[in-house]
């Protein structure tokens, strides 16, 4: 059993939304990550669970993780990362994580950066695993519950 990351189409939309809503206080819609496919700055990479390296015809039920970020001129900005439950511990964030920094740098991108939960250490600890570095914090930026985020930034060259 294995992972493979493609970019996200359609398909997709109702599996990585319903991981957003098991993992996020204030998720996003499908509407809005339908809306992410028409975006120019947007990239949506989704971990597609599968069976001896074969992808399933029912993709959209494989569905194990996904990554949503912004690219801005050389920079990259992460919106969201996450993990379905059932797939976590088998090296789906690290592997979303090395197919965006592809991508990146494919996109010719000088940094990728992200705000994290000062509470969620395994985020924390799975980015400096990747050469993530702490670079600051924002005061009161999550709501419900209200927290700070840790500001962590990788530098691409």
């Amino acid at each position: 059993m294995s992972a493979i990351y493609k970019t996200m189409c359609k398909e997709h939309i109702k599996a990585v939304a319903q991981i957003e809503k098991e993992c996020f206080s204030c998720p996003w819609s499908e509407n809005a990550f339908h809306d992410e496919l028409d975006n120019a700055m947007s990239l949506t990479l989704v971990a597609l669970w599968t069976n001896e390296g074969s992808i399933s015809f029912q993709e959209k039920e494989n569905v194990a993780g996904f990554v949503n970020v912004r690219i801005v001129k050389d920079e990259v900005y992460i919106n969201n990362l996450a993990v379905s439950k059932e797939f976590r511990l088998k090296g789906i964030g690290k592997g979303l994580l090395s197919a965006l920094e592809d991508a990146a740098r494919n996109k010719k991108a000088s940094f990728i950066t992200l705000e994290v939960r000062e509470s969620n250490l395994p985020a924390i600890s799975l980015y400096k695993s990747v050469g993530y570095k702490k670079a600051g914090m924002r005061k009161r930026f999550y709501r419900e519950p209200d927290e700070n985020a840790v500001l962590m930034t990788k530098y691409l060259i």
